[in-house]
């Protein structure tokens, strides 16, 4: 008699996961707006004490990281960039401190206000207002995770807009060495169904394989 296998330990086939589109061009306003409305969504359901914990994202609390989507996504290009600008003194003309600069001062609205404009920038996405390019789906996907990936907490985004994030971001020149495992495995996302990547297989959520690529945890 042989003995049932293990569903648990029954290996799965690369055929049962999709490869995520290539595709970075064009109109992602509604991935970029059901990405905000979900994380507004489980931001009302955190604590004080989780608001101001820290974020996957160097030297971010979450309500920093919010403040960053807030600006990133939500403003006008003319605003964003003038406040940019007038910001590079301060920041002693380096740019990434700026951004990081930018961020600190908008996480400090009060949360009902930070919510409530992320829901605000997903209308006015719907709309078509504003930038829906595949910039802001990747600022609004990859740091919606350093938040709740930092807090272990659970959610549920687009497999589409999470797949085309992880597949451009591992086949990008510049993705750096946190891409090379793409190149040597098949990374599988079990809650989504998709998989970048070539090679011999590792089995992870859509998140932490993001978390991975974009360099904030290792996979290995």
């Amino acid at each position: 008699m042989t003995t049932p296998l293990d569903p648990e330990h029954i290996p799965v086939s690369d055929e049962a996961y999709s490869r995520p589109t290539k595709k970075s061009s064009g109109d992602w306003s509604a991935h970029i707006a059901t990405t905000l409305e979900r994380l507004a969504e489980l931001l009302e359901t955190l604590t004080d004490e989780q608001w101001e914990a820290q974020s996957l994202c160097d030297d971010w609390r979450v309500r920093d990281v919010v403040g960053h989507i807030v600006w990133r996504v939500g403003e006008a290009n003319g605003t964003m960039m003038r406040r940019s600008i007038k910001n590079l003194g301060r920041a002693g003309f380096n740019i990434a401190k700026s951004i990081s600069q930018i961020g600190i001062e908008v996480g400090k609205s009060p949360r009902v206000e930070l919510i409530e404009r992320l829901r605000e920038i997903a209308a006015e996405k719907l709309q078509g207002h504003g930038r829906i390019g595949f910039i802001e789906l990747t600022e609004a996907v990859v740091h919606t995770y350093d938040i709740t990936e930092a807090l272990e907490l659970p959610i549920r985004l687009s497999p589409r807009s999470t797949g085309a994030v992880a597949r451009v971001q591992a086949e990008s020149p510049r993705g750096g060495k946190n891409t090379r495992i793409a190149k040597e495995h098949s990374l599988r996302a079990t809650d989504a169904r998709w998989l970048v990547g070539q090679g011999s297989p590792i089995d992870a959520t859509a998140g932490e394989i993001i978390m991975h690529l974009f360099g904030r945890r290792s996979l290995v």
